[in-house]
C-alpha cells in the first residue's frame, strides 16, 4: 500500500474533487498525449517526451511526465489518495482499479487520465502528518501526483479507531474501513456457527454481516491502531 498526495485541478479544484466524489474517480491532465496503454513507455522520460511535444509551449513538462508515470504505472488498487486544492488538504480516496484514459463525456473538467477511487472518512490531515508531512524518495512536492513517505504513522492514520465523541452519552468511533478489510478477508459469514445470512433469508440478506472486536473496543482507553485481521471477525 502507498500514500499519494495528488493536486485536484490547476483552475477549478474545488469543483474537480466534487466530480471525482460523483464519479468515483481521480484525475490529472496532459490529455492531448492520449491512452498511454497504447503508447510505447519504458519509463517516466518517455511520457516527459510526449508532453514536450503536444504542449511545445509549456514550461512544465518534467513535471507532467513523472506523474502521470505515478498514475499509469506506480499507483496500485488498495493505495490512499490526499487530494489537495488551493495548498489545503481536503479528503482522501482509496483506489479502486486500474490506469483509464476516458472519452471527452467522462474527462474531469479536461482530465482523462484517471483511475476508479472511492472517497473515504480518513482524515487528509492526519494521513499527511503521519507521512511525515513529505513525498517519498525520488519524488517531488512539485509533482500532480507524488508518492508520500511510508511511515507507520500513516498507517495509524488508516485504520485508526476508537475516539470518544461527547454527544447525550459517550459514543467510539469505529472505522468502516477496518470493517470492510475484515469481510474481504474472512468472507460474509459467521466464523462461529458458519450461517451465511443470504443462504438462510435469500437476497435480503446478501453481503449482511456484523463485525466484532475480539477485545471489545469500550475496554480499549483511547484512539489505537487496529488490525482488521486479527482483532475482528464477522
Amino acid at each position: 500500500m502507498n500514500i499519494w498526495r495528488l493536486i485536484a485541478h490547476h483552475t477549478k479544484p474545488h469543483e474537480a474533487i466534487e466530480q471525482m466524489k460523483h464519479r468515483h474517480r481521480i484525475a490529472i491532465g496532459w490529455g492531448d498525449v492520449g491512452d498511454l496503454r497504447h503508447k510505447i513507455i519504458h519509463d517516466k522520460s518517455d511520457i516527459t517526451s510526449m508532453i514536450s511535444e503536444k504542449y511545445s509551449t509549456l514550461k512544465n513538462a518534467h513535471l507532467g511526465g513523472p506523474s502521470l508515470w505515478n498514475l499509469y504505472k506506480d499507483m496500485s488498487i488498495g493505495d490512499y489518495v490526499i487530494v489537495n486544492s488551493k495548498n489545503k488538504r481536503k479528503c482522501v480516496f482509496e483506489v479502486t482499479g486500474p490506469y483509464d484514459f476516458s472519452n471527452p463525456e467522462g474527462e474531469i473538467f479536461g482530465y482523462p487520465h484517471q483511475r476508479p477511487a472511492i472517497l473515504t472518512t480518513i482524515n487528509p490531515d492526519d494521513l499527511w502528518n503521519g507521512s511525515q508531512s513529505s513525498v517519498g524518495e525520488g519524488q517531488n512536492i512539485r509533482w500532480t501526483l507524488a508518492r508520500c513517505t511510508e511511515l507507520s504513522g500513516a498507517k495509524v492514520a488508516i485504520y485508526r479507531e476508537g475516539a470518544r465523541f461527547s454527544v447525550q452519552s459517550t459514543v467510539i468511533e469505529r472505522n468502516p474501513l477496518s470493517r470492510q478489510r475484515c469481510i474481504e478477508h474472512y468472507g460474509c459469514y459467521c466464523r462461529v456457527c458458519g450461517l451465511n445470512f443470504k443462504d438462510r433469508y435469500g437476497d435480503i440478506g446478501c453481503d449482511y454481516i456484523h463485525v466484532h472486536h475480539l477485545v471489545p473496543l469500550s475496554e480499549k482507553d483511547s484512539v489505537h491502531e487496529i488490525d482488521p485481521i486479527h482483532d475482528l471477525v464477522p
